[in-house]
């Protein structure tokens, strides 16, 4: 895999490939041509991405040749780029990511980018595919007559047999569990007041964000930088914040704490790239003259609240060279007996009901790319927050699924 942030590949990162010799591994590989029409040549590109799915995850970098020994067996070192010019990086995008959305199950996130700048035009580009390490493998290449797992190793892809893909399946479910108590573990500790900072109320919205690979392998992410990772990671509804670096990582949190009443957020950033952050007073309390005293959650604020946030960290993210996939959980602690309202639900609506439990764990949604239009990703859990009051869904989302909250 190139070692540099995403959005930090360039021409001169490519050409720096070359002069430096970087040879082909189990994360990188190079291609000189783009698959072609034939089936035999788009299995093998199915199998390629597979396999590096399956595996460490990595790059495959179309438009490099690799050089050759006197045998004519590839030596894996880089010999020049070969731009590709006889189509656009749109169409070759369009067409690679329908192959791999038709040809694997669970379908492979991709990440391609065309890098440009050579030929006498400086048009001709070459294309990094990157693929992450899988949360949903193992993948299988499943094209016409084909039904294949693959992975890798330092020599290439290959088959897995009966043995590993057993191991494979075994080794999914106890990362997705990995994942589950991580997630129980955290958030019992937020009910038992075992926060970094001290809340300040009962009543808390907390988000999640796991970034699979790093936290899978323990991979340490540099917080060196903490000055310009502030804007980034600032904890939600605060713009006056304080930091310090603690055991688990960065802790960023409301600067102005009254001592008597604690602070309404905090965000820690894990040195692993998880971001736990958690806004206290998810719900407030309002009297009414008719109905008396309630308290209320305003679901569109908050939905604002979250797709602002997440936004935030995905670029932080991004800044620190974590790759995607990103799980993104949200639970609301402390709201029995509060209502999740809107403009026309409030007073009271007969069909508007008090939440009937303590904590709500709401669905936990993937993101594959750090370039994700957040309100789409997160319906599902916007839906569920509403659901939890006796609405249908979120009322901030049109009939085509465009998100459109109400001021």
């Amino acid at each position: 895999m190139i070692e540099l942030a995403w959005d930090a590949i360039d021409k001169a990162s490519i050409d720096g490939l070359l002069a430096s010799k970087v040879p082909e591994s189990k994360t990188l590989e190079y291609k000189q041509t783009l698959p072609g029409g034939s089936d035999a040549e788009k299995k093998e590109f199915l199998a390629d991405v597979s396999s590096f799915a399956n595996a460490s995850g990595g790059d495959i970098i179309y438009g490099i040749k690799a050089e050759v020994d006197e045998s004519g067996k590839k030596t894996g070192l880089p010999e020049a780029v070969v731009p590709i010019t006889d189509a656009s990086p749109d169409e070759v995008k369009l067409q690679l990511e329908s192959l791999i959305r038709n040809g694997t199950d669970p379908r492979v996130q991709v990440q391609p980018k065309a890098v440009a700048g050579w030929d006498d035009a400086n048009r001709g580009f070459v294309l990094v595919m990157r693929v992450p390490r899988s949360f949903s493998s193992p993948h299988v290449v499943k094209y016409k007559d084909t039904f294949r797992f693959y992975s890798r190793n330092s020599a290439g892809k290959y088959q897995l047999d009966v043995d590993e893909l057993r191991s494979a399946f075994l080794a999914t479910e106890s990362q997705g569990e990995r994942i589950r108590r991580f997630r129980e573990d955290r958030l019992a500790r937020i009910v038992a007041d075992e926060t970094p900072v001290r809340l300040s109320k009962p009543e808390r919205l907390v988000l999640h964000m796991i970034p699979i690979q790093s936290f899978l392998t323990n991979e340490r992410v540099d917080l060196s930088r903490a000055n310009t990772l502030v804007e980034h990671f600032r904890p939600m509804r605060t713009s006056s914040i304080s930091w310090r670096y603690n055991l688990d990582g960065l802790l960023f949190w409301e600067r102005e704490v009254r001592e008597d009443t604690g602070s309404e957020s905090y965000c820690q950033l894990f040195f692993d790239g998880t971001i736990e952050t958690v806004s206290a007073g998810f719900a407030r309390q309002v009297e009414s003259e008719e109905y008396g005293r309630n308290r209320i959650i305003s679901g569109v604020y908050w939905e604002k609240v979250i797709v602002d946030s997440v936004s935030a960290y995905l670029k932080g993210l991004r800044t620190l060279g974590v790759p995607t996939p990103v799980v993104i959980m949200a639970s609301a602690l402390g709201c029995r007996g509060a209502i999740v309202i809107n403009r026309d639900s409030w007073p009271r609506s007969p069909y508007v009901y008090p939440i009937d439990r303590e904590s709500l764990v709401l669905p936990d949604v993937s993101a594959d790319s750090l370039d994700v239009e957040c309100p789409q990703l997160l319906k599902p859990i916007f839906d569920s927050l509403w659901n939890a009051s006796g609405f249908v869904g979120s009322p901030s989302y049109d009939a085509e699924r465009n998100w459109k909250p109400r001021t």
